[in-house]
Order: C-alpha cells, then sequence, then structure tokens
C-alpha cells in the first residue's frame, strides 16, 4: 500500500507521519528499546507539531521491527494525560511473533482506556481505525 502522508518527523528511533488529519502512522526504527524518555517525546511532538491538541488516532507499524518497549514506557503509554484524552483509538500493526507477544502483553496488563486492536496488515488496521477517526472530522 503507497503512502502519503502530510508531514513527517524523523527521530532516532521511530518516524512519526501524519497520514492525514488526526490519523498519525508511528513506523518504530529497528533494534531499538523505546524508553519512557523516547515516549515523552513522542506524545509531545504528536501534541504539538502533528494533531496541535487536537483528537487522533494511531497506527502503529511495527511489521519487520526487532524493537522494544520498557516496562516504565509501556505504563506511561497507557496513562500519559497529555494524550490520552485524545488519542481515540490505537491500531498495532505487526508480522512476527515476539512483536504480537509485546503488543498483547500490553493490551492485557496496562490496559490502555483507549480502543486498541493488533493487526497483521496495514490496510486493515486502516479499515478499523478509519471510523474511529472520522467520528471528529469529515
Amino acid at each position: 500500500m503507497k503512502l502519503s502522508t502530510k508531514k513527517t518527523i524523523d527521530l532516532p528511533k521511530i518516524v512519526l507521519h501524519l497520514v492525514e488529519e488526526g490519523l498519525v502512522l508511528g513506523k518504530p526504527k529497528n533494534n531499538i528499546v523505546l524508553e519512557i524518555e523516547d515516549i515523552q517525546e513522542i506524545d509531545q511532538l504528536i501534541y504539538d507539531k502533528l494533531v496541535f491538541g487536537n483528537p487522533f488516532v494511531v497506527i502503529i507499524d511495527a511489521r519487520d521491527v526487532d524493537s522494544t518497549v520498557s516496562r516504565e514506557a509501556r505504563e506511561f503509554l497507557s496513562k500519559n494525560e497529555l494524550v490520552l484524552p485524545i488519542r481515540k483509538a490505537q491500531a498495532i500493526v505487526v508480522n512476527n511473533l515476539h512483536t504480537k507477544l509485546l503488543a498483547n502483553f500490553y493490551m492485557k496488563f496496562h490496559k490502555p482506556i483507549n480502543p486498541i486492536k493488533v493487526f497483521s496488515d496495514y490496510a486493515s488496521a486502516y479499515q478499523w481505525i478509519k471510523p474511529i477517526r472520522d467520528e471528529w472530522y469529515s
């Protein structure tokens, strides 16, 4: 699937794309560990530079990535008061067992309050999350 983006922010551990208004795509880089400081920076940049405090949904494209997220970062991600009220849903796209287990662990033990679902392809993730995004944008 060819992806066009409105804006891109390339960080040392992840690339963030504003795919369309209110839809952020995060593509982690390979062989990294996302720490709490990384998540704080990512969330702040999404808030300040991509969505400007408006509601958004996020797709994390973790296909072909052998990376992880620290326990502290997962906890923070599920409770960050900056984006929690405006992050309306999360979709995680995976294609390997390690990443799928990590995503399922995050959902089960950190219990994010927003809807979250794991997919094996981007098109299915987009199809699921687009109607949620469309509740705020038309």
